[in-house]
């Protein structure tokens, strides 16, 4: 990286080691679901993972190193996440699930931290377009940054116009 390029927020660490403790204690997963997201994880293979546990654990479904295993060999990417051996690595990592929100925070905060450097771009664009209507840009602006707030508060809400309508 050259001086004035800076990576953006992520811990491998974090991810690898809070899938390995949600393989070592499937009942970990409740605890983590409401507040965590497969695209949250920086590195993909990582969110698919998460994915196919969060996916067993809101089927019901139990979401072991063996059931989480054959959930990514049915869908086809067992291999493109490291196979077999690359969850056994993350179980063998991890000697006990007992910080598994710990890491799931961590996690988050980095996510969110992309995000608002996304926005942050995103807003950029709109200054330098210099729009006519300066209070359009603002609210072009606010709401940018408020989907990002939402992301963190209120992931499973609905605006209330989108539940009305669906409503009636």
């Amino acid at each position: 990286m050259s001086n004035g390029e800076r990576a953006v927020p992520h811990n491998i660490e974090a991810e690898e080691a809070l899938l390995g403790a949600l393989l070592i204690d499937p009942e970990a997963i409740a605890r983590i679901a409401p507040s965590l997201r497969p695209e949250d994880f920086y590195r993909e293979r990582n969110g698919i993972i998460y994915g196919v546990r969060l996916a067993l654990y809101n089927r019901h479904e139990p979401g072991d190193f063996v059931t989480v295993c054959d959930e990514l060999e049915r869908q086809g990417k067992l291999q493109e996440v490291g196979g077999a051996s690359y969850l056994a690595s993350l179980v063998n990592a991890v000697p006990t699930a007992v910080h598994a929100e710990h890491y799931a925070h961590i996690v988050e905060r980095c996510a969110i931290m992309r995000r608002l450097i996304t926005a942050a771009g995103r807003i950029a664009v709109i200054g330098y377009e210099e729009p006519a209507d300066v209070d359009m840009a603002l609210d072009r602006a606010e709401q940018i940054l408020f989907d990002v707030s939402q992301r963190r508060t209120g992931q499973d809400f609905v605006p209330l116009h989108v539940a009305l309508k669906d409503y009636f």
